[in-house]
């Protein structure tokens, strides 16, 4: 289902919708492991190595390392900054899933969706996120 249509009309919520990326330029975020073979280092389960690490902390980029020798890697590929990403727990995802399906901002702490929905509001009204 798109987030973008409203499920009871079909039709787009904010007319002439354009996506915008914005970016994030957090000194805090998360560094990701990605092997030399240039395929992300994952559990399995789709969940990528990482470590929370403000940019350019060579203390946890090297615990990162460590991490994927540990696990079997050689060590010889990349951490790679991802600026503004933090963690969450598995109950933490549940509630997101949730209020994304109920037609919430999945995130209490994405200020860019709570600020993209007030500016919405601000130039349509509050019916405009109700229809």
């Amino acid at each position: 289902m798109d987030s973008l249509i409203n499920p009871k009309t079909g039709k787009p919520i904010v007319g002439n919708v354009r996506r915008q990326v914005i970016e994030k330029n957090y000194d805090w975020g998360l560094y990701v492991y990605k092997k030399a073979n240039g395929k992300w280092f994952t559990d399995g389960n789709g969940s990528v190595l990482n470590i929370e690490s403000m940019k350019g902390d060579i203390a946890q980029i090297a615990k990162l390392k460590d991490a994927a020798k540990h696990y079997g890697d050689p060590g010889n590929g990349k951490c790679i900054f991802v600026p503004g990403l933090t963690r969450i727990s598995e109950e933490e995802y549940s509630e997101q899933t949730e209020r994304l399906k109920s037609g919430l901002i999945p995130s209490m702490n994405d200020l860019g969706a709570w600020d993209a929905a007030q500016k919405t509001v601000d130039k349509y009204g509050k019916g405009a996120l109700e229809e």
